[in-house]
Order: C-alpha cells, then structure tokens, then sequence
C-alpha cells in the first residue's frame, strides 16, 4: 500500500513539475515587467511626502542617530524644504512640516512601521540618497508576479497575467509607487501571505514559518494585518480544520509583537486623522463618533470624483466598473465553498474593515489593501465571461 502511495505522489509530482516550471517562467516575466514600471522613478530626484519624512528619520536612528535628533536633522534638510515651500501660504498655526512640536507628535503614529526604514538603510550603501524610495518601488516591482502566483492557485494562466497586470497599473498604485512610503511593501507582502496561507492549507504545515515571518514582517511595514487575520479566520470558521486553525492562531500571535512595542492608541489616531493630521484638541470618543459620518460621506464623494481628478478620466472610470464589478463578483452566490475564495472574502472583509477605521480620503492609497481580493474577483469575471463564450458556440459534427 506504501509503495502505491509513493508511486501515486511520485506520478502527481511529475505533473505538477512542468506547470510550475511555467509558473516560474511566467512570474519571472512579470518581474521584468514590474522592474520596467518602477524603473522611470528610480532616479536620484525623490518625490516627498510628510510619511517620507519620518521614514527617513527613522532610517537615521537605525543608522545609531538619536531619535530626536534624527527628527530635527531630516526636517530641517532639503528633503523637507519642498513641502514646508507648499505650506507657506498657510498661517504659522496651521503649518505642519517647520513644526517642531507637530514634527514630535506625529511620530508616534509611525514607530510600528520599521521594515522601510530597515531596508532603506541596508540599501544607502548601493542606493544612496534614493534608498528610501527603492523599498516602494521593490513592492511594486514583486506586486504583479506574487499575484500571478496566488491566482494561479486557482485560476488559468490566461486569465492570472491579465488580471496580475491589470491590478499593478491601477491608478492608485502608480500614484504612491514612486513616492517613499509602506503602501506597496506591505500591498506585496499581502499577497505574499494569503499564497504562503493558501500553501499551508493545501500543502502542510512545513510552510508555517514561512507565513509567520509574512505576517511578523508586515505589521513592522504597515497596519494590514487585520487582511491576513481576517482571511485565515473566515477560512477557520468555514473549515474548522487543524491547519486552518494553525494558521489562525499563529497569525495572531505573529502579529502582537508591533502593537505591543509601539502603541498606537485608535482612538488618538482617529482624532489625529480626522484633524487634518493636526494635533487634536478633543480626542474623545464623542467628537470622533460625531465627525464620522461626515468623513465616510466626504470620503466616498471622493472616491467616486476620483476618475475626473485623472489624466485619462475614461480610462479610470472603466478601470473603476471592473474594480467594482470584481468586488461584486467575489462576494456573489456561486462558489460559497470554495475554499480558495473563502479566503479571498475574508481578506476582503478585512481590507474594508482596515478603510473604515481609518476612513480618509487619500487618492486611493488606503484602498489598496482590498487588491488581492479584487483581483481574484476579476479572475472569477472573467472565468464567468469565458464560460459564457464557451458555451455559445456550436457543438463540433
């Protein structure tokens, strides 16, 4: 009987070994592609946002230089003086970047957020001056092949290239790719860990380390683990198996050390953001709940005016239907057992639940955590959509 089952395994493996040649052949062909996307923005000119600031400082302290020191040398360099240039029409009480006390508050809200500053300084000696733009542009660049590998799981090549080029030319990804920020890493990293999710459930438990690092290293890159903890929690709860159980748990678990290291109080962070990003006056509970409704309206508004802020308004506005028809798509009634798009709702549950909390208008960039499961919407459109084909055409003689 052991020989049988090892004859079997043996004879599977010899299958599956070309299509993962190809698979392999097809992601590193969508690693050119992604390299040649991010490659424009590489130069030695750096496109400064306020985030990019304290990135850099925290890349300072990684260097050995004092935390408030490394705040007064970056805010006081060139890589400020664009953006303090942008706020001199404002009162002196309403600036944000020539603000030592703003500068010291704010910080706080991006201590968790290491994995950028780490590879931005493990990079300065190649890099240079650039170092902390190049871990955006490398989570942009891996974007469309780790997607291509997770639909792959479920889906054909001929619909996973497509739908993996689609989702990383997206407005929203090119307008935080060149910027220096967490946004892409950790959109990467998601991908990354429902794949290595996904492995652990079809292929064991000898993938466990491999998610642990995932889930650990994205929440030090970005606040998104709550994608991965939903997904591997819907999966339990449908499932209720050992592995997805295992998964769960340890996913849980990876992502404690972050929030216990660096808090970040909600209920601070709400009232930071819904201030403009401005020291708050009234963080109560009241005042956040009172202005929420008023944001989440601005902040749909917005979403649905964002096609008309684009160079080719058309363009993202069908770009948008298919978004949302992906979305749609996902959560329709065919396939509830699946496990593979049970886990794709779950993650979806889990990037709307990620916007809410934070609920700010911001060109699409908080957005982006719903992507991987766009994208597997979009596969199943378009399965949908060749199955249709198929079936209207004449039956052979």
């Amino acid at each position: 009987m052991s020989l049988r089952r090892h004859r079997s395994r043996a004879g599977a493996r010899e299958r599956t070994a070309p299509h993962a040649r190809r698979d392999l052949l097809v992601a590193s062909a969508l690693l050119v592609f992604g390299i040649l996307l991010a490659l424009p923005y590489s130069g030695a000119d750096v496109r400064w946002a306020p985030d990019s600031l304290f990135y850099l400082a925290q890349k300072r302290e990684v260097q050995g230089v004092d935390r408030s020191v490394a705040l007064r040398e970056v805010f006081a360099s060139d890589a400020a003086a664009q953006l303090k240039r942008e706020e001199r029409g404002l009162s002196p009480a309403s600036r944000r970047i020539d603000n030592p006390a703003w500068q010291t508050y704010s910080s706080r809200f991006y201590r968790r957020r290491w994995t950028v500053p780490v590879l931005a300084a493990a990079l300065e000696p190649l890099a240079g001056r650039r170092s902390i733009e190049d871990p955006s542009l490398l989570g942009w660049a891996l974007l469309a092949p780790l997607l291509y590998l997770l639909l792959r799981r479920r889906f054909a090549p001929g619909l996973a290239v497509p739908v993996s080029v689609f989702c990383t030319v997206l407005p929203p990804v090119f307008f935080v790719g060149p910027v220096p920020s967490t946004d892409l890493l950790a959109l990467s990293l998601l991908v990354a860990g429902l794949l290595v999710a996904w492995q652990i459930r079809v292929g064991g438990l000898r993938w466990l380390p491999a998610w642990v690092l995932v889930v650990l290293v994205l929440s030090f890159t970005r606040d998104a683990n709550l994608v991965l903890i939903a997904a591997a929690g819907w999966l339990a709860l449908r499932e209720r198996s050992r592995r997805t159980v295992v998964i769960l748990a340890t996913g849980i678990l990876a992502s404690l050390p972050a929030p216990l290291l660096f808090a970040a109080p909600v209920r601070e962070n709400l009232a930071y953001t819904f201030n403009d990003y401005r020291i708050p006056t009234d963080m109560s509970w009241g005042a956040i709940l009172g202005e929420y409704p008023q944001r989440a309206s601005t902040v749909l508004r917005y979403d649905l005016e964002y096609p008309l802020d684009t160079a080719i308004p058309v363009l993202t506005a069908a770009m948008g239907v298919l978004v949302i028809g992906g979305l749609v798509m996902l959560y329709a009634r065919s396939g509830r057992d699946d496990p593979f798009l049970i886990l794709a709702r779950g993650a979806g549950f889990g990037g709307l639940i990620t916007v809410l909390i934070t609920m700010n208008y911001s060109n699409g960039r908080l957005e982006l955590v719903l992507i991987p499961s766009i994208a597997i919407g979009l596969a199943l459109v378009g399965e949908r959509v060749a199955a249709r084909g198929r079936a209207r055409q004449p039956a052979s003689a």
